[in-house]
Order: structure tokens, then C-alpha cells, then sequence
């Protein structure tokens, strides 16, 4: 077990995304802008026409993904995930009116008619990712 220590936390930021816009993209894109190294996903929900994600298939070692794009309407039930070193990790729960799938959010995942993402900085942190020999990307402080 590993665990790291910030000392509070920063900006409360309140993303609203509209019809078209990437979800992923646009994230990465206020971190960039704003100037956040590391940040936790307090809440996000909408509605998304494109989803991009991708899931573990099996136990063997090294890990392998599949990868799946659904384009229909769906709901984002949950994003759930850290931003450590400028680069988001996320994990989502989305729906359509069959199925329920949960993944790793890829790019190209597209906003039907709304969604809003908050995120909260985390400061007096400092921590990147070191991939391991499985290429996992495990998180680490800074030296």
C-alpha cells in the first residue's frame, strides 16, 4: 500500500460542456489553460452522443484492453478519477436504454446535449506517474 499527503484543497472549477463538444479534449484542455497539476473529480453527469473507453479483458500479465465506441444516446452517470501532473485519469459509468458499461474515458467521447464536470485542486501535492514493468502508469511523488 501507497499513499500521499496534500496539505488542502485549491479551485472549486465548474466545467459545462455543449452538444458536440469532447469531453476528454475539453477537460485536458481547462487543466492546460488553468494551470492544474493535480485535481480530483468531485461530481459529473450529462449526456453523451459519442462514447470512447476502454476496459480490462482478462487477469494475464501485462494487462490487455479492449476498446469500444458506442454512438447513440447515453447518459454519463459517473466520472470518477484524478488528475496528477497535468494529465486526467478517469473512469466512467454511462447508460443507454439496453446496457450500463464502465471504462477508461478515451478521446472522442462526445457531448449529446449537456454535461457538467467539477473538479476540485489539490494543493500542497506534488506527484506524477511512473509506468511500471506491466506499463502501468503508477503514481509517484516528485523528486
Amino acid at each position: 500500500m501507497r499513499y500521499f499527503f496534500g496539505q488542502a484543497l485549491g479551485r472549486t472549477i465548474i466545467l459545462q460542456l455543449e452538444r458536440g463538444e469532447k469531453l476528454l479534449e475539453s477537460i485536458r484542455g481547462l487543466l492546460e489553460r488553468e494551470s492544474i497539476q493535480n485535481a480530483i473529480v468531485l461530481s459529473a453527469i450529462g449526456s453523451l452522443q459519442r462514447a470512447h473507453l476502454h476496459r480490462v479483458t482478462g487477469m494475464q500479465e501485462p494487462p490487455v484492453d479492449e476498446f469500444i465506441i458506442l454512438e447513440r444516446p447515453m447518459e454519463l452517470a459517473s466520472l470518477q478519477g484524478l488528475v496528477i501532473d497535468g494529465e486526467p485519469h478517469f473512469h466512467m459509468v454511462i447508460s443507454d436504454r439496453e446496457n450500463t458499461y464502465s471504462g477508461h474515458l478515451e478521446v472522442d467521447t462526445t457531448v449529446l446535449y449537456l454535461a457538467e464536470i467539477a473538479l476540485a485542486e489539490l494543493k500542497g501535492i506534488e506527484l506524477k506517474r511512473v509506468k511500471n514493468e506491466l506499463n502501468i502508469a503508477r503514481i509517484a511523488e516528485k523528486t
